[in-house]
Parts: C-alpha cells; structure tokens; sequence
C-alpha cells in the first residue's frame, strides 16, 4: 500500500468484481472520511518505513503515565521513606475494529492485519549460516492515531496563527509516535452474529476483525519542566531583596515545559488576563469615592496633590480623622 497522500489508501471494490465494482454506484461512505479528513490509525515499521493503515473505528483507547520512585526506608526519626524520582513510562491501550463492506475490502483487512503481525517480528541480519542468523533491529513501531496518538513538534517557529485551532491542527500532523507493540490480539469474530464471506472451498473471509494492541511509547526528546535557568536567575537576583535573592526563593513563574505541544500538540493561545476586580472600577464608583471626605483623592486634593504614598506614609493611617 502506497504512503503517498495523494494515492487513495481505501477502496471497497478494489479487489471486487461483479456488482460492486469500478463502475458501480456503490460509495463507501467511510472511504471519504479515511481518504479525505484522513480518520485513520497508523502503523509504521520503524527500521523498514513500510505502514499499514486502518480506518478509526476505534472503541476504546486509554493512556496511562505511571512514574516509578525508589524509596528508601529505615531512616532514624522519619516516618515516610524517602521517594527518589527515577523514571516515567507512558503506555497506551486501544482497541479497534476492523468492518468490511465488501468482499474485496474483507480480503484487503486480513491482508493488513497480517502486515500488523509481521510487525511484532525484528530485524534479522544473515550471518555465516542460515542457523546463524542475528538480530539487527528491534521491531519498533511508530504509531499514529490522527492527532491523539503521535509524535509532537517542538516550540513551533513561525508566527503564532491567530486561530489556535488552525495553528493546533498544522503542527498535530506529525510522524508516528515512536514505541514498542507489546502485544496485539486478533478476534475474528467467526462465532459472532457478522459472520463470514464464503469465497470458495476451504476459504472465509471475516467480515469484521477487532484488534486491541498494547504500547509503550518512547520519547525521542527531554521531556520535563524548565525551572529558570541562569538567565532567570539573575533577573530574579536583580529584581528581589538581596535577603530574598537565592535560588529556593525564586518565582517560577517564567517556568515553561520543554515541548508546550506535548503530548496532543493543542498549544494554547496566549491570553490577556483582565485585571483583579479589586484594581478596577467603575466612574460611577471613582466619582463616588473622589467625594468622600476621608478618600485619598480628598486628601491629595487638600494638600496639593500630594497623596499618602508619595508622603511615604503607611496605608493604616485613619485620614478621615486628620482633615
């Protein structure tokens, strides 16, 4: 099957003959959707590049970040152990069917699902003898499941769009997220009420196959928060107090994750936060306190525009009482 966009990856008749044909009016409403929008999920042999693709009628897919600490206990005087960060592993299960509108597009699934179980096998390289064959590569896979499964591009370089999901859509068209297939398992569904399509003596094709499949991603960039760095840091030494000005007291505020696209590539857009309520208010309101007696307009006015801060006088002063 061609990688090629522009080749039609789906195609109910293609091996069909008779009444649903080339010529006939027949129109497989899921080819549109899988050719055109590309509702499609991926696998690619990573040392090879040969794919195999299916359409999305995905029923379940679930992801799962487990961190793993070593933990050392038995210190004197501490209740908790100690939990010492060592690493992060994302898996992902999912389960997919496989359904067939036609003869030909049933003989065409087993076909890809049979590539899929190629895939589970590695590399060989040939040695001296035929007994002696070594494994060259790991059969590791690239998946993609449109823009939910797949590998994420870093900080974006060109000029922010000013639709987010225009700007979402183009950078989640990406390669296949790298990782191990640990295991598929192939239901036929022989027994069930779809049946099969008898093409001759001894020869069935199902007319739907469901495929769960279990993977480990493995990322292929640093992944984790930016706390500052030395940039920050003497910003941070410049801007606060010098009692203040060491490396625990800093404000993180500037801290960014090193790829913001990771892992759906939905990089937000940035947004105005409108000022506290409390900093705003209404002319209605400023008229109102500017004709208090005891404002700080009032009192700025009675001495010469010279308000309270500018005095270097504390706020906890009762004005009212001193006009």
């Amino acid at each position: 099957m061609s990688n090629d966009k522009d080749t039609p990856k789906f195609q109910v008749y293609k091996y069909g003959t008779g009444s649903i044909g080339p010529g006939s009016p027949y129109l497989d409403i899921s080819d549109a959707y899988a050719n055109n929008i590309e509702t499609v999920l991926s696998f690619q042999y990573a040392p090879t590049g040969k794919a195999v693709y299916f359409k999305a009628f995905i029923t379940a897919l679930n992801e799962a970040f487990n961190t793993s600490y070593n933990t050392e206990s038995g210190l004197f005087g501490r209740v908790d152990p100690i939990h010492t960060f060592s690493n992060i592993q994302r898996s992902i299960s999912f389960t997919f069917e496989i359904p067939a509108a036609s003869s030909g597009e049933a003989f065409e699934n087993l076909g890809n699902v049979q590539q899929l179980a190629q895939f589970m096998y590695p590399t060989y390289e040939k040695g001296y003898s035929t007994q002696a064959n070594r494994i060259l590569e790991p059969p590791l896979i690239r998946l993609k499941v449109m823009n939910i499964i797949s590998s994420t591009p870093s900080e974006p370089t060109d000029t922010f769009s000013a639709d987010p999901f225009t700007y979402y859509r183009s950078y989640a068209v990406a390669l296949g997220l790298l990782g191990t297939l640990n295991s598929i398992s192939i239901d036929h569904n022989l027994g069930g009420e779809e049946g099969v399509i008898e093409k001759g003596e001894n020869v069935v094709l199902p007319k739907l196959i469901t495929v769960t499949c279990d993977f480990t991603a493995i990322h292929e960039e640093d992944l984790g928060w930016d706390a500052g760095g030395e940039d920050i840091m003497a910003k941070e030494m410049l801007r606060q107090p010098l009692a203040s000005a060491f490396p625990g007291e800093f404000d993180r505020a500037n801290a960014s994750f090193a790829n913001e696209a990771f892992p759906y590539g939905a990089v937000l857009a940035e947004t105005q936060v409108a000022p506290a309520a409390s900093s705003q208010q209404s002319p209605v309101v400023e008229q109102a306190n500017a004709n208090d007696p005891g404002s700080t307009q009032a009192v700025a006015a009675a001495t010469g525009g010279a308000t309270p801060e500018a005095n270097g006088l504390g706020m906890n002063v009762d004005w009212a009482s001193l006009k």
